[in-house]
């Protein structure tokens, strides 16, 4: 069976046409763990009943996986048993192979679900990761739930305001990601915090503004901003900012760079009428797919000769400040000013 993305395998849980193997993982691990309990809870009810639903940790004994999964289902349809964070490196591979085995043998009645809420797939799949998951490829379901795009994290973060008794438009919302990144767990929690302070009133800028920490990237992404805006005065603010959290700054020039890379490849895409989500593909973006959507709408700011010699502003100072004992703030400064003026074109 193909690999499942999120919008499949949700369809895939509703439809009750269970598999009895399952390995579920992905870079997005609220989503990793939100849809590995449906399944459970799909599965089993509500309150799984303790005789029939098995929970095994990354230190779990094989032989005790084996007889879990041997168990048969008293007073409900199915069996069970999840194993959570199994780091498959670590194994022995006669522990690798015995495992194999228990997949090669469930039975009927069992559902065997590995599950990683927590662990990060490998960039390259290792031999031993890749035997596990080939094998429920083909005999069950594999599930890879990666970050969702700006619009659907912007929906989804309407949503949560929503629940929590306030509301934020999607202008708003997309504000916050800027800030915070794309991961949902740490823009769960700022939508609570967020929403906690509206006290049922709307979520404003304002308030992101007064109550969201911005990482590296939302100050340079407002940096960038500010540069294409031609707003010196911010754009100067922004790096008073940077440095007074102590930012290094080679990241600084670094991020800066690849805020201009993108919005380049954006426009290019553009220009090509290559779609976004093609390019975001092509260049393995994955959970960063939803900057190339934001480039693309900002892009006919500033021209293609302007983004062209901005980035080789950048990359000149780069190079500067890693061979060249030079004043760091100074020389940024100037290339701020230097990016101010190519965006004006003068």
């Amino acid at each position: 069976m193909p690999i499942m993305k999120e919008p499949d395998f949700k369809k895939h849980i509703s439809s009750k046409q269970f598999s009895n193997l399952y390995f579920i993982d992905g870079e997005e691990k609220m989503l990793v763990g939100m849809y590995t309990d449906a399944l459970v809870k799909k599965l089993m009810g509500e309150t799984p009943p303790e005789f029939n639903f098995h929970v095994f940790s990354n230190d779990f004994d094989i032989a005790s996986l084996s007889v879990a999964c041997d168990v048969i289902p008293f007073m409900c349809d199915k069996n069970c048993v999840k194993v959570s964070d199994l780091d498959i490196e670590s194994l022995a591979t006669s522990d690798l192979d015995s495992l194999i085995d228990i997949c090669k043998n469930i039975p009927d009645t069992t559902v065997l679900i590995f599950a990683m809420p927590t662990l990060m797939p490998p960039q390259k799949l290792t031999k031993k990761y890749k035997k596990l998951r080939d094998l429920v490829e083909k005999s069950g379901t594999v599930a890879e739930l990666n970050k969702r795009s700006e619009v659907s994290l912007e929906k989804t973060i309407c949503k949560w305001a929503n629940d929590c008794g306030s509301k934020i438009s999607p202008v708003v919302a997309s504000k916050l990601i800027s800030y915070c990144g794309n991961d949902l767990r740490v823009l769960h929690n700022e939508v609570d915090k967020l929403s906690a302070f509206a006290k049922e009133q709307e979520i404003t800028v304002e308030m992101i503004e007064l109550l969201v920490a911005k990482n590296l990237q939302g100050r340079i992404y407002d940096l960038f901003d500010f540069v294409i805006a031609q707003d010196f005065d911010k754009a100067m603010k922004t790096i008073d900012v940077l440095f007074y959290q102590r930012e290094e700054p080679v990241s600084i020039v670094i991020a800066l760079s690849n805020a201009y890379v993108d919005m380049y490849r954006a426009r290019i895409a553009l220009e090509s009428a290559v779609p976004m989500k093609v390019l975001a593909n092509e260049l393995s973006y994955k959970n960063r797919a939803w900057v190339l959507d934001k480039m693309a709408r900002q892009s006919k700011r500033i021209s293609t000769v302007a983004l062209r010699e901005s980035i080789d502003a950048i990359l000149e100072l780069n190079e500067r400040l890693v061979s060249v004992a030079v004043n760091p703030r100074i020389e940024i400064e100037k290339l701020i000013s230097r990016l101010v003026l190519i965006a004006r074109g003068d």
